[in-house]
């Protein structure tokens, strides 16, 4: 038994039964924090290294995935199709909010505007990283700690607002037309049948370096499923339980590094943005609710900045519109993707001309 295989076992045992107390004790999204705890232990306590292979973690992913295209059915396409102008003005203020806090961002880390731009912008690390690469007046340190590290509070702060906006009654997101559960509603054939064309989409998507194919890959097949055969489903609760934890163990390694990159202004910085946007986010959608008939902790879901695959996880957990909030984070990739990412990448070449000049 190699040290890291041993490594592994021990965290993912510590994560299962600190998952199960939480679980029982009824504490809030048990098998999120669960395995964050229980990587925090071994690596900072336990001093023992975790290496988590990452075709679990993606497996979880894909599974996370799975349980959100399945809520996808025909009404509720049809439903989201009604909310499109709410869930292009929360992106774009957003987004509006990100650059102004950007400029305080600047002036407290005490760096360029390049840097501070990049580092603030929400939803789009990877694309993020490859600009500050190509940027030389950007500093990638600090805009790969800042975008890393707002995993850290995203999964601290995220769950306790949205815990206190929770839909009362529990969930309303997965419609009305899902009643039996995977191994009860579908064969053999059917299972094998969606494991081929996750694992074929997947492959395209990563071939033609598409952003979170881990979990946009069973959303499109899901959705064409629910639409094409009307056979609909939701994930079995110890199958969303077992996601959740192998996919959790690499945001608490995660976590567990940047902890000690968290230091001085950078760090100061970086609580006071992440802070601000999170609690500037909850302020907007709370107005936007007041003129739409969106429950607040949809739109502030939908509107949280951080990546689709912890938001979804509160939103199960706390009874949102698991479907409408992915919508918002899914049109948000591709907003940022094929427009404001082309836009930034003109706009910090013409400062970059304009410096020379």
């Amino acid at each position: 038994m190699t040290k890291y295989f041993r490594n592994n076992l021990i965290v993912l045992a510590l994560a299962i039964i600190l998952s199960l107390l939480l679980h029982v004790a009824h504490v809030l999204l048990p098998f999120m924090f669960g395995p964050i705890i229980a990587t925090i232990i071994v690596v900072k306590i336990l001093r023992l290294e975790i290496k988590w292979p990452f075709w679990l973690s993606e497996l979880g992913l894909i599974l996370l995935g799975v349980q959100i295209g399945s809520t996808f059915t025909k009404s509720v396409i049809y439903d989201i199709k009604d909310d499109w102008f709410t869930i292009i003005l929360v992106t774009v203020l957003l987004l509006l909010l990100s650059l102004l806090i950007a400029l305080l961002f600047k002036k407290i880390a005490q760096v360029n505007t390049e840097t501070a731009i990049l580092s603030v912008i929400p939803g789009a690390l990877s694309q993020m990283l490859v600009m500050a690469e190509e940027d030389k007046k950007a500093n990638i340190m600090v805009v790969s700690l800042t975008q890393t590290s707002r995993i850290i509070f995203v999964v601290v702060l995220v769950p306790f607002i949205s815990y206190f906006f929770k839909t009362p009654g529990g969930s309303h997101s997965s419609g009305t037309e899902v009643h039996h559960n995977l191994t009860q509603a579908l064969t053999l054939t059917n299972i094998l049948t969606l494991i081929i064309l996750i694992a074929l989409v997947y492959y395209v998507m990563g071939k033609i370096n598409f952003p979170t194919k881990q979990m946009l890959a069973p959303i499109v097949v899901l959705i064409g499923w629910n639409l094409i055969t009307g056979v609909t489903f939701t994930l079995d609760n110890y199958i969303i339980a077992g996601a959740q934890i192998i996919y959790m163990i690499r945001i608490g390694n995660q976590i567990a590094k940047l902890l000690d990159q968290m230091k001085g202004r950078i760090a100061v910085a970086i609580a006071v943005q992440n802070v601000l946007l999170i609690l500037l986010a909850l302020v907007m959608v709370y107005v936007i609710s007041l003129f739409t008939n969106n429950m607040i902790n949809d739109l502030f879901l939908g509107a949280a900045p951080g990546g689709m695959n912890q938001i979804v996880l509160v939103a199960i957990e706390t009874g949102a519109d698991v479907p409408m909030i992915s919508s918002y984070h899914i049109f948000r990739i591709f907003f940022i993707l094929f427009l404001i990412a082309p836009l930034l990448n003109y706009y910090l070449r013409y400062r970059a001309s304009k410096n020379q000049g």
